[in-house]
Parts: structure tokens; sequence; C-alpha cells
């Protein structure tokens, strides 16, 4: 059996009729017949779990058929799952558009152990890039991330001028207003001290 495969990542038609012309002039080329087309729209999992669900379907000897390497997935560890089942089971995989051809054979599982070996080597090197640069940051003497209890506070804001005049008032305290504004009172106090005391 001869399967192709088409997968958008947006709603945009045209991408799939590219691919579907790009697959057909493939098999018109090699004299194949494409008995089934799967088509599907996404990067998340479900998808992912689609193709996987093909492949998984097809006989050792039957042929899968995608217009790039990328219409697996979008991550190279999932492409290089994908590519070792295909290989497990026998499946023949043609990537069009680079001109790669998968099969149960020492080249196809060189090819596969590399696109591996990028994925973590590209996963590594994020990896570190982030963590130079939070270094970077925090040797500069900037913060990360937001301070705690800012989002209560920024909430405060708009009522600034009630609260100035409710704090004065001797018989209300700090835990029933923090209460009523639904904040919590280390926020409260945090606000008062920044935002209102600070203008009096």
């Amino acid at each position: 059996m001869i399967v192709a495969h088409i997968r958008t990542y947006t709603s945009n038609k045209l991408s799939s009729e590219i691919q579907q012309e790009t697959i057909e002039k493939f098999a018109k080329l090699h004299k194949l017949t494409i008995d089934k087309w799967y088509k599907d729209s996404g990067s998340n999992a479900r998808n992912n779990k689609k193709i996987e669900n093909v492949i998984k379907g097809l006989d050792e000897g039957d042929t899968l058929i995608i217009a790039d390497i990328s219409r697996l997935s979008r991550k190279l560890v999932e492409i290089m799952h994908l590519l070792m089942i295909c290989i497990e089971r026998k499946v023949i995989l043609y990537s069009v558009s680079e001109g790669y051809t998968f099969k149960n054979n020492i080249n196809s599982k060189t090819l596969a152990f590399t696109f591996g070996l990028v994925s973590e080597i590209e996963r590594k090197l994020i990896s570190v890039r982030t963590k130079e640069a939070l270094a970077l940051t925090r040797s500069k003497g900037v913060k990360l991330g937001r301070p705690k209890g800012s989002l209560q506070m920024e909430r405060l804001l708009p009522y600034k001028e009630h609260i100035r005049k409710e704090i004065k008032d001797e018989n209300i305290t700090y835990a029933e207003l923090a209460e009523y504004y639904k904040v919590s009172l280390s926020s409260f106090k945090r606000f008062v001290k920044e935002y209102v005391n600070t203008e009096e």
C-alpha cells in the first residue's frame, strides 16, 4: 500500500494544495500509485498521534510519502521518533522536497540518528543560551520575574484615592480593607507604603 500524508499548521488552503501537487508529481515520476491520502492540521499532540497511528497501521513494505520532513512534526525529537517507527516497521518513507528516503538499512538509520543528535544538541544549546542570558541579566543587577504581589497591587491602583481616605478611618483595619479589595494583607500594606503614604 502507498499512502500520502498532508499536514498544514495553519488554515492556509494553498499549503495543502502545494503539498498534494508536490506528492502527486513525485508519485508520477516514480510510477507510484497512491492508494490513500491522509490530511490533518495543527501541531498539537493529538495530531502527532494521528500520523503515528497511520504509520503503525502500515505493513512491512508499505510506503508513506510526505511533501517535506517538517510535515511529520515541528519538533526534531518527534520527527526522530516517527522516523524510527518507520524504519523498525520496514515502512518506506519518502520526504519529497529534501529527497530523503528512509528504509530499513544502515544509511536510513544513520540519517535518523543524525536527526536525533541534532535534536539533542539543539535542546542543549537552547538551555545553555537561556542560562547564560539569565546570568548576564542578573549580573547587571536586574531582578528577573514579576515582583511578588505586583498583580494584586496593580488591581488596587484605580482605588488609590478611595484607599487613602479609608485608611484614615480609625474604625477600619488594613486586614478588613485587604479582604474587601480581595488582595493579600501583605500586598495591601505594600501598596499603602509605596503608593499612598509616599504622597501624603
